[in-house]
């Protein structure tokens, strides 16, 4: 049995993977989040805060919890932490942690680069461009969507179908037009799906997900043997190269091809669902990270369904206090 560190317990990701961790592995499974409040913190066998990942103290104060914790693997959830790992990798002391090399989570948090990237690969992805560089406004390729280089959650996304309501975006918009991108819209099929990589870039699997309902994240979706879906991640992994788990967001275009939006370099929220579908997505790179072998797992069950549903914790006034304190003693 391992010790596992998940990171943003407090995140619909992060609750997930430390119950399918919990679920489906003998691993001890302690959080970290920087809210004092995270509802994961419930969940876990212990757990305390750090600060966000562009504070100064944050890689310090993770090698804290991860010698505290006696942790042998850390599994980042955190966009913002990603961008950061190289500062953290440097202070846990040859702690494995469970997410794809640098240079692929470079590429993919930056969603134009990324677009340039899958281009210039011969992979197909919808057009995109940098606000910053259109020609006028009306040369968007509408019907389309406006969101942030650099964002998760589908936090500041929004269909645009006209040169008004992009001006109107932008108008309410706090960020610079060089830091966001317009991405031609389609409305057909979306997949979420896990592409299982060990460290030297051995693909165990690859697990489509249909994403039925959406808000923020896959709130319901399904488990599909969709052969395009698997055909078109193959040739994404092979040209990524990541050394490690992405979450490839695609959408089937008019003709049926998968077309890829997005890639999360990292395990998803919808990884609890690769595991419920036979391929243990968690386990199997824990295990990897740590130096075990790990075999190719057989073929994942199709029309395995996932719908997301609000729970509840009771815990007592006096542990809620102490959260409190947490809080004030940050700030």
């Amino acid at each position: 049995m391992a010790t596992v560190l998940v990171t943003g317990v407090g995140g619909v990701g992060g609750t997930a993977t430390v119950q399918s961790l919990q679920r489906h592995s003998d691993h001890e499974v302690v959080g970290v989040d920087m809210d004092p409040d995270a509802d994961g913190r419930y969940l876990v066998d212990r757990w305390t805060t750090v600060p966000a990942a562009e504070d100064a103290d944050w890689p310090d104060a993770m090698a804290e919890a991860v010698a505290g914790f006696d942790a042998d693997a850390v599994i980042v959830l955190v966009d913002e932490e990603l961008a950061e790992l190289a500062r953290l990798r440097q202070k846990l002391d040859g702690v494995p942690v469970v997410a794809p090399d640098q240079r692929t989570i470079d590429r993919s948090l930056d969603k134009y680069v990324l677009a340039e990237w899958l281009a210039d690969q011969g992979l197909a992805t919808p057009e995109t461009e940098l606000v910053s560089e259109l020609d006028g406004l009306s040369s968007a390729p509408f019907p389309a969507v406006v969101k942030p280089r650099r964002g998760r959650g589908s936090r500041g996304v929004e269909r645009v179908d006209s040169a008004s309501e992009l001006d109107d975006y932008l108008t309410a918009s706090d960020r610079l037009t060089d830091e966001l991108v317009v991405q031609h819209r389609l409305d057909g099929t979306e997949y979420t799906t896990s592409v299982v990589a060990t460290r030297d870039d051995r693909l165990l699997s690859v697990v489509p997900k249909e994403a039925i309902e959406k808000d923020g994240c896959t709130v319901r979706g399904v488990s599909r043997f969709e052969p395009r879906v698997i055909s078109s991640c193959r040739r994404v992994h092979d040209a990524l190269s990541p050394g490690g788990p992405v979450n490839v967001q695609q959408i089937l275009d008019a003709e049926g091809r998968p077309r890829t939006i997005e890639i999360n370099p990292r395990f998803s929220s919808t990884a609890c669902l690769t595991v419920a579908a036979g391929v243990n997505e968690l386990d199997l790179l824990v295990r990897d990270a740590l130096g075990e072998s790990v075999a190719t797992p057989g073929e994942f069950e199709d029309g395995v369904m996932l719908a997301r549903y609000t729970d509840h914790v009771f815990v007592s006034e006096d542990d809620a206090e102490q959260s409190k304190s947490l809080r004030r003693q940050r700030r």
